[in-house]
């Protein structure tokens, strides 16, 4: 391990991995609460805004579009597919594919006014040249882990 690596592993740096599981917390706690009267989590709404973008879309594809597990995507998709939001439809050979409803339309349009409420607030405060900047950073780290993981 070179020097400069050896020092970033060391006890005396802060973990990344903390840091940014604390930012998402933070982040998330801060949406759900701008949303709270929309009936949908931020979690809920990122669903079904990715599905929305992409519809009809494969449930593999939409665990790849928002780094989840698949077993945890199924989990997350449940209450979603219990308020009639979504359907999940057999695919091409074994594949399952997801949309939205009617109704899981309607609770993406009606929640999108708190989303941007929540968005517009936290960038604006935070400042847009620098989320520019984060949020390509986090790219980066995303792809970073996954190249890591191989």
């Amino acid at each position: 391990m070179h020097m400069h690596l050896e020092a970033l592993a060391s006890d005396h740096h802060p973990c990344a991995c903390s840091a940014l599981r604390k930012a998402a917390r933070a982040v998330t706690r801060f949406y759900d609460e701008v949303m709270e009267d929309t009936g949908l989590s931020l979690a809920q709404f990122a669903v079904l805004r990715t599905i929305a973008r992409n519809e009809p879309l494969p449930l593999m594809r939409l665990a790849h579009l928002l780094v989840m597990e698949r077993t945890t995507l199924y989990r997350t998709l449940k209450p979603l597919d219990r308020e009639g939001w979504v359907i999940i439809q057999d695919g091409q050979r074994r594949a399952k594919n997801v949309r939205l409803t009617a109704k899981g339309h309607k609770a993406v349009e009606d929640s999108a006014g708190a989303w941007r409420n929540a968005q517009a607030r936290l960038v604006g405060r935070f400042g847009i040249e620098r989320w520019n900047r984060v949020e390509a950073a986090l790219q980066d780290l995303v792809a970073i882990a996954h190249e890591e993981m191989r």
